[in-house]
């Protein structure tokens, strides 16, 4: 066997090494996810439940209703909008006028000179929110279940020194391909290795799905000031709160969100961002390449001439790596699943695997309809035509 067989062949075994880890990592973390939740301090601490918002999905609406519904004694909802004129400003009024029992402020406009216009509607937003003693930022695609709230508070105050609680996520996807593909990342890429990190090293970072803050910790942040040139806000919550001495912890509450890409372009340039954005701001990220499993498996075929012995390997890897998807999609996260989606991921594995190479070969990323140039620290630069 050449170079390549050996590079190969050390990709394979490392890549089905990776499968049984994280599978016993899942299902730790289904094991954790079905206890009841821990306990909220009485008093229940104040919450300010954060939803900066941009655009209107077809799914808005029952997201937002969701937090409404929430089984908790003392929150408030804030929702930070650029304008009035926003398509998703009717749709947060219409809520506000609905739901009389729910404490709900609306933000609009955003602080200037803020790359980062999620962050430019945060920092407005968390001035309507004086007596909070706990500040929950979630994107607009996430859906919750009642007891969500409950369980990430009760993670928060469960630890003196935690300072950052967040959330894992499912994804729900439509008909349309690249949605499908979009979600499929999310739930058998995606969520197996952040247990498996979760399970065995120190968390430093944050997810964007749901991140509950302390009130010391948002003083830390400067208000989220000290996010608004990066591109990754969620993880430098995390990462920021620990430098400076504060327990990042991961939470038992799973939520949903919805993948609603409708090209695949939209697909890819999706993951391009990701994968560009976590190289600058997380180098270990690169590491990932040794358990694209399918990749492997191909370039096994490939460089031994498909011979019978890389077939039998090739074609247990790629039981394995189905497998272990349908263990994810069925077992930990509780989705339907099919045959299809199975030969789906297969196919995903191998787009990933593109992505991963040409994010090499650049630090553009596209986001929200803008162009940035990524810089070092995970610092943005809008790249104006």
């Amino acid at each position: 066997m050449g170079a390549l067989s050996y590079l190969a062949l050390a990709g394979v075994i490392c890549s089905f090494a990776y499968y049984a880890a994280a599978a016993m990592a899942a299902l730790r973390f289904a094991r954790l996810a079905a206890r009841p939740p821990l306990p909220v301090p009485d008093p229940a601490p104040r919450v300010a439940l954060l939803k900066p918002l941009h655009g209107a999905s077809k799914n808005l609406a029952r997201n937002l209703e969701s937090f409404v519904a929430l089984d908790y004694p003392a929150k408030e909802l804030v929702f930070g909008l650029a304008s009035e004129t926003e398509p998703a400003a009717q749709i947060v009024l219409a809520l506000k006028s609905r739901a009389r029992e729910v404490p709900i402020k609306v933000s609009f406009g955003e602080i200037p000179n803020a790359a980062n216009h999620k962050v430019a509607k945060l920092m407005k937003m968390v001035r309507l929110a004086p007596k909070a003693e706990v500040f929950v930022l979630s994107d607009a695609d996430v859906r919750v279940q009642p007891d969500h709230l409950r369980r990430v508070i009760g993670e928060l105050a469960a630890g003196e020194k935690t300072g950052v609680v967040t959330c894992l996520y499912r994804a729900l996807a439509g008909h349309r391909l690249a949605a499908r593909l979009d979600a499929l990342f999310v739930n058998t890429d995606f969520a197996p290795m952040a247990m498996l990190s979760g399970a065995f090293e120190r968390m430093t970072h944050a997810f964007g799905a749901t991140i509950a803050v302390k009130r010391a910790v948002l003083g830390v942040l400067d208000d989220f000031g000290a996010l608004k040139d990066v591109l990754a806000d969620d993880f430098f919550v995390g990462k920021i709160a620990a430098d400076k001495g504060y327990e990042v912890k991961l939470s038992s509450s799973l939520v949903t969100v919805w993948s609603e890409e409708q090209t695949l372009r939209d697909f890819w340039r999706h993951q391009l961002r990701w994968a560009r954005t976590y190289r600058t701001v997380r180098p270990l990220s690169l590491a990932t390449i040794v358990i694209h499993g399918p990749f492997w498996a191909l370039m096994l075929l490939v460089s031994t001439g498909a011979v019978q012995s890389s077939l039998i390997l090739a074609a247990a890897l790629v039981a394995t790596r189905a497998a272990f998807a349908a263990l994810m999609l069925g077992k930990v996260l509780k989705l339907p699943w099919s045959f299809s989606d199975l030969c789906l991921v297969l196919v995903k594995d191998l787009v990933m695997s593109a992505i991963w190479f040409v994010s090499l070969l650049g630090n553009q990323v596209t986001w929200g309809g803008r162009k940035f140039h990524l810089a070092a620290h995970g610092k943005m630069v809008e790249i104006k035509s």
